[in-house]
């Protein structure tokens, strides 16, 4: 097989987008995943992703019509450009206790994440064929939290001797910083979506930019669609714990603890369970509605189980001493280890579930770049809100308190969501092609938007 070939088939971009999530959020995840980005204390950290994901949720709002404008490629490149300042900002800051260049680094990584995640939600949903969608979402969150594990990895190998609590070494500094730096070299190798040839010979749904004022009307016809509507809640929660737990690690564990709980949080949850969860999404026994169903219904009794656990292990360390650190060699940390094992897992599973409703909206890229944004944009107000509780020091239980309620507040709409999902062309136990009122009536809104005349509906 030539490399033409190989340059044009879905699945080539798919993989490189697999590699930024690897080297970007992944190295993100993993430097924050210990807690405090690395450094002794939160304040700094909390206030900075506050700032990062402050800019992604502005930015995400108009992402749509940008990267649409741009073009996936272009804006997929610019995506990978921020991420190496962000750690760099906190090396700094540690050595010298210098804060603009974290704000810097913020906004800069901010600019770029919404790019990045709305352009790579446009190639991962847009690009496969119907049936293969499940399994480019989950490549995507794989590598994604593979890079995390990793990331994990090395640092608990620069930290092994850290049994108190303190910073990471400046050699974890440094091997973030280049991590993100592989990225943007694989970045120029994504396919156009003009370019991309499926095996079954369809091609990838996209309309050129037209102008603003029709991109404007295409955004609000996403934005005013009853389904984001009705999501808007579990928008908001999706991503809200990521504040918490990653404040949770940090107030009370060892540094090498803190490096172990997350290399295991983003490894045995988010990588071996949603290896599983990509298969189970591409099914063909099973009709998305009904996948839908079974994954809505996991995650809330999922859910329940976990936050009931992670309430009665904060009570717990809450009346501990202040400086009572946790570290691996102590029995109660099999007790930490479960439950942010269980936190990955979660985390993992509400982002897998919200992209394959998504997905189950529109198969055009377009709308996809559209609606990828708005979810970006909605979870991330969620997120800075619980940064924000971190920066100006609420306390944990509180924090934790506040994820149980926006819980609980999103299960609702969650399940009427995946109770009514529809393929684009597929209903409930129809094949697939098989064009549906729902599908149809929403092409024709998009269309009219467009300034394109509709014919009416015939049976």
């Amino acid at each position: 097989m030539a490399f033409s070939d190989i340059y044009r088939h879905p699945f080539f971009s798919c993989i490189i987008v697999a590699w930024g999530a690897f080297c970007l959020p992944g190295a993100f995840g993993a430097l924050n995943g210990m807690g405090a980005a690395g450094q002794v204390d939160a304040t700094v950290s909390n206030a900075a992703n506050a700032i990062v994901f402050g800019v992604l949720a502005v930015g995400a709002f108009v992402a749509g019509p940008l990267v649409n404008y741009l073009g996936v490629k272009t804006s997929f490149i610019i995506g990978t450009i921020g991420y190496s300042p962000y750690a760099a900002s906190f090396y700094v800051n540690l050595h010298t206790g210098n804060n603009w260049f974290v704000i810097f680094g913020s906004v800069l990584l901010g600019l770029s994440a919404f790019m990045l995640w709305t352009a790579s939600s446009a190639i991962f949903l847009g690009y496969p064929q119907e049936h293969h969608k499940g399994k480019a979402i989950s490549m995507k969150f794989y590598f994604q939290h593979i890079g995390g594990s990793l990331g994990g990895i090395i640092s608990l190998a620069l930290n092994a001797k850290g049994n108190t609590r303190g910073h990471v070494s400046d050699a974890t500094y440094y091997a973030f910083i280049t991590i993100m730096c592989l990225a943007l070299p694989a970045a120029f190798f994504v396919s156009p979506p003009e370019k991309v040839r499926r095996t079954d010979g369809t091609p990838v749904k996209i309309q050129p930019f037209a102008s603003w004022k029709q991109e404007a009307r295409s955004w609000w016809a996403c934005l005013s669609d009853k389904r984001i509507l009705i999501l808007l809640p579990y928008l908001f929660y999706y991503q809200f714990d990521l504040s918490y737990m990653w404040g949770f690690n940090a107030a009370y564990h060892s540094v090498r603890a803190r490096a172990l709980m997350s290399f295991l949080f983003y490894l045995v949850g988010p990588a071996i369970g949603g290896a599983l969860t990509g298969l189970f999404f591409d099914a063909k026994r099973w009709t998305r509605r009904q996948k839908a169903r079974v994954a809505a219904i996991f995650l809330v009794v999922y859910s329940l189980g976990v936050w009931f656990f992670g309430v009665g292990v904060e009570y717990a360390y809450d009346k501990r001493p202040a400086d009572d650190v946790i570290d691996w060699t102590q029995p109660v940390f099999g007790k930490s280890l479960v439950l942010f094992i269980l936190y990955g897992l979660l985390e993992n599973s509400n982002v897998l579930l919200i992209y394959y409703l998504i997905g189950s909206f529109t198969s055009d890229v377009n709308r996809l770049t559209s609606y990828a944004g708005l979810v970006n944009g909605i979870g991330s107000v969620g997120t800075v809100i619980a940064f924000v509780l971190g920066a100006v020091d609420v306390q944990l239980k509180g924090q934790l308190w506040a994820n149980v309620a926006c819980f609980l507040a999103a299960v609702p709409g969650l399940l009427y969501v995946a109770w009514n999902v529809t393929n684009p062309g597929e209903d409930e136990g129809a094949p697939s092609g098989t064009l549906t009122p729902q599908s149809v009536t929403y092409e024709e809104k998009e269309t009219e938007l467009r300034g394109v005349e509709v014919p009416p509906l015939t049976a």
